[in-house]
């Protein structure tokens, strides 16, 4: 037997390869060609590749947010009974009934793909479409992104769709729900472990745990925040990574629970799932969960890409919520969408606009940098925040006019919405306020900051007559 990298597009799985390398006794190393002539590539080839002792194995390759690749090890009796698992369910041979052919939009080379787009259509006697247009309304294989992008350009949606990668947006399951017929089953789960879970995201809002799945909940910070563990038929006891001198073999004991990284809580109507254990931060006292507010933000149907990352203060002490996103919405509009699908503890307090997403080499969001870019954006606002303390040229003598006027470096026209209009960034929309806050002596509330008066020069007028003065 021989360990063989295969950039396995979609070809190499519909030509009939992928089962020949595996009753061949070769040991076939699944990459997604998006890596092929990247960094990613050149990490794969430093170092003989690693030696699959079981007949009929295989790996399927990840990489983190280090983009670091990992090689998870799949023997192919858990590839087995998964699919006896969901082949058996009355409803999902409902779906794969009397459609002909199904609509395969993600990746087959990934455990979800591989196992939804092409093994279970093949037990089925389902043909695979994976051509990027598609007249196909009966069945999807896709992800809530794929979903969306549909939904916001008017396109007919099929009649059901399966979905994973994320937790489905409450937004878009209720724009759904409006848009009327469309059935969506979530698929819960990772490369490691294999199917955990399922739900219908239109009308369930926790996770239902396969029966075949034990499990145990470890406390992070009381009963409302456990991390799952698992013991399953599905999961992977092996993994390989690439360390310095070579790849590194992590194996999994058959009594140990697997712990996945992701936090929640469990009741007996299911499991809650809150988002990674890493991209859960405390936030004006509440843990909040990054992944949770991509998700909502998603369900926005907001133009461009949204990415949540955790943002520290100049002194290192408290985080809040960094958003980079590369639409061309005004920071105040995107605030306002979110404003009315989250609590205030989950709307993000520094919005950085860029014209393009960083990107590691496997085509991931480069989340290091992403990090570092928002992080600088709040220290310039902290410096400005720092030096308009400073100032004394401000006071009750300015109109709200020449204030927005030291602001913009143009005078504001009668008429003209301020933000909407205007496009001000976080920097100048900090600048207003403290510039107003020291005309009139006083500190404006945060929860007037986020009504509608200070959308337009004349709310902000209008607010400074209503709430504290008269102005002459």
């Amino acid at each position: 037997m021989a360990s063989v990298l295969r950039f396995a597009n979609n070809e190499y799985f519909l030509s009939g390869n992928f089962e020949f390398d595996l009753v061949s006794q070769q040991n076939p190393i699944l990459v997604d060609p998006l890596w092929k002539g990247t960094k990613l590539e050149e990490h794969l080839s430093a170092f003989p590749l690693p030696f699959l002792e079981t007949k009929k194995s295989f790996c399927l390759v990840t990489s983190g947010s280090t983009g670091l690749p990992k090689m998870v090890v799949k023997q192919w009796n858990e590839i087995e009974e998964e699919l006896v698992y969901w082949e058996k369910k009355t409803e999902i041979q409902s779906l794969y009934e009397n459609i002909g052919t199904v609509h395969v939009q993600v990746p087959l080379c990934h455990l979800y793909g591989l196992l939804w787009g092409y093994l279970l259509p093949k037990r089925f006697g389902v043909s695979i479409d994976v051509s990027p247009s598609s007249e196909n309304r009966k069945l999807w294989i896709t992800s809530a992104p794929k979903l969306q992008s549909i939904l916001s350009l008017g396109n007919p949606l099929p009649e059901s769709a399966v979905v994973s990668g994320m937790k489905f947006p409450v937004p878009l399951s209720r724009s759904l729900r409006d848009k009327g017929g469309i059935s969506v089953l979530e698929i819960y789960g990772s490369t490691e472990t294999g199917g955990i879970g399922y739900r219908d995201p239109l009308r369930q809002n926790r996770f239902q745990i396969l029966p075949t799945i034990q499990t145990k909940f470890k406390s992070e910070s009381g009963p409302e925040e456990t991390e799952l563990q698992i013991q399953s038929p599905f999961l992977s006891l092996e993994s390989f990574l690439l360390e310095k001198e070579g790849w590194t073999k992590h194996s999994l004991s058959l009594n140990a629970y697997y712990p996945t990284g992701d936090l929640g809580n469990w009741s007996e109507l299911g499991w809650f799932l809150l988002g990674r254990k890493d991209r859960i931060i405390k936030h004006n006292g509440k843990r909040v969960s990054l992944d949770r507010i991509e998700s909502e933000i998603l369900g926005l149907a907001l133009p461009g890409e949204f990415l949540c990352v955790p943002v520290k203060d100049n002194f290192g002490f408290g985080e809040t919520i960094g958003l980079f996103c590369t639409s061309q919405l005004p920071t105040s509009e995107i605030l306002e969408n979110l404003r009315k699908e989250l609590p205030d503890s989950h709307v993000p307090r520094v919005v950085l606009q860029k014209e393009s997403i960083p990107k590691l080499p496997n085509g991931k969001p480069d989340y290091p940098t992403i990090t570092k870019l928002c992080n600088e954006h709040y220290r310039q606002i902290q410096n400005q925040i720092s030096i308009l303390k400073n100032q004394k040229q401000i006071d009750s003598h300015f109109s709200v006019r020449e204030i927005l006027e030291s602001i913009l470096g143009l005078k504001p026209e009668e008429n003209k919405h301020l933000v909407y209009d205007y496009g001000m960034d976080s920097i100048q929309y900090t600048e207003l306020i403290l510039k107003l806050e020291r005309k009139i002596e006083h500190k404006i509330p945060e929860e007037d900051k986020q009504t509608s008066y200070f959308a337009s020069l004349s709310g902000i007028e209008e607010y400074l007559k209503e709430k504290l003065y008269l102005l002459k």
